[in-house]
This record gives structure tokens, C-alpha cells and sequence, in this order.
């Protein structure tokens, strides 16, 4: 073989050395790409799932508080006196529980450029709309709470504390409740409530924040229902993958 003909040969082995460096190199890059995908969708399955579970508790929880402000407003058309059932349902008629989404995995892959590595479209566009509509829908989950701070201003402090201590409640806002009434209280001077509770009844204004308490916590079973709906959609597209 002449001179020119090793020249040929040693390029085209330079060449094909660098062709194989690039495929072994893209290959790697590739399997690297599929694990960081894998842990990104594991993480996202974890986030998703516990967004629908405390979705589903907190649905839960509201429709009682929905149900405690109609038996209050019930009561409000008669002219009983109050007992322990009208006291827990103007308590728990005022309770809180915010719902917040887990967002770390998706700011991540934000901030990171690494939402190219899920590349499946539909998946993709799917956990946009979920973290898109709990940005439009948190203010609807955090209801006002005028209606908790005249109630609360009426219930002397230390039947709220009885009622704190022996009755399950969510005023640490970060856990879930144990379950509403029964529960068992002593020594309350239900006289003296109704005598607190009378004004109340007669007060149009009350009235009218009562009422918009309770159409706002139907508000907010329907915005958290959704908002699961689309929970569920990403669960089942992780688990069919």
C-alpha cells in the first residue's frame, strides 16, 4: 500500500474512532437523560399523589363545615334556645384548612430546563393545566373569614378552649382533623350563650355573612373536585407509562 493509501486508511480510522466516541458518548447521555426522566416522574407521581389524597380530605372536611353553616342558618329561623349542637355548628361552621399543592418538582424542572426530558406531550401539557389551575383556584380555597371573626368574638374565649381541648379542630391550620362532633363538653352556660346568640339571630348582616360562608365552602369543594379530577388524569398516565 502505498503512502497515500495508509494516509486514507489512518483518517478513516481517525474518523470512525470519533464517530464510535460520539455514539458511545450520545448513548450515555441518552441513559443519563432516562434515569434523571425516571426520577423526575417518581417524584412527580409522589407530588401528585399527596396533593389527591389532602384534596380528598379536605372535600371531605368542608362538606361538614357546608352542613354545620346550614344548621346554624336552621337555627336562626326558630326561636330555640342554644344547646351544644348550635354552639359546635357556629364553631365549626368557622373552620380553616388550606390546601396547599406540592409545586417543588415542578419549579425544579422549571428553573432547571429539564422539562424537555419528559417527552411524552400529553403528560407534559397535563401537569401545566394542574399547577396553572391551582395558581387560578388558590384564592377560592382560602375562603374569607369575616363570618370567624364575628363568631369567634362571641364565643366567650374559654368555651372555645373547652371546645378546643375536647373536640377535634384544625385551628393549627397545617393538620388534618380528626373528625367533627360528638364531642363532650361540661359545665356550659347555655343560657348565658343564648343571650350572646340572640343579637345574632336578628342581625341581617350576620345573617348575610353566615350565608356567603356557606356558599363559599360549597365554592370551594367544587374548585378542590376539580382540581383532584385532573390529579387522578396525571396518577393514571404515571401508572399506564
Amino acid at each position: 500500500m502505498d503512502k497515500r493509501g495508509r494516509m486514507i486508511g489512518e483518517f478513516l480510522l481517525i474518523v470512525i474512532g470519533v464517530l464510535v466516541a460520539l455514539a458511545v458518548e450520545t448513548a450515555l447521555d441518552e441513559r443519563q437523560d432516562d434515569n434523571l426522566r425516571d426520577e423526575y416522574i417518581s417524584r412527580i407521581a409522589a407530588d401528585i399523589a399527596g396533593d389527591k389524597q389532602g384534596i380528598e380530605y379536605r372535600i371531605e372536611f368542608f362538606d361538614g363545615v357546608v352542613g354545620f353553616s346550614k344548621e346554624l342558618l336552621d337555627w336562626m329561623n326558630t326561636d330555640a334556645p342554644v344547646n351544644k349542637n348550635v354552639l359546635l355548628a357556629s364553631f365549626y361552621a368557622a373552620e380553616v384548612w388550606p390546601f396547599v399543592p406540592n409545586v417543588s418538582t415542578y419549579v425544579d424542572l422549571q428553573s432547571t430546563g429539564n422539562f424537555r426530558l419528559l417527552d411524552d406531550i400529553d403528560f407534559r401539557a397535563l401537569l401545566v393545566t394542574y399547577h396553572i389551575q391551582a395558581d387560578a383556584s388558590r384564592p377560592g380555597w382560602n375562603p374569607s373569614d369575616e363570618y370567624r371573626k364575628v363568631i369567634r368574638g362571641v364565643i366567650p374565649p374559654e368555651v372555645q378552649d373547652q371546645i378546643r381541648k375536647n373536640c377535634p379542630t384544625t385551628d393549627a391550620l397545617d393538620q388534618r382533623s380528626s373528625g367533627f362532633p360528638p364531642c363532650e363538653l361540661t359545665g356550659i352556660d347555655y343560657d348565658r350563650l343564648t343571650e350572646l346568640f340572640e343579637p345574632l339571630r336578628h342581625d341581617a348582616t350576620f345573617r348575610q355573612t353566615l350565608t356567603y360562608r356557606n356558599s363559599e365552602m360549597s365554592v370551594v369543594v367544587r374548585l378542590l373536585g376539580q382540581q383532584a379530577l385532573i390529579a387522578a388524569d396525571i396518577v393514571t398516565m404515571i401508572e399506564a407509562r
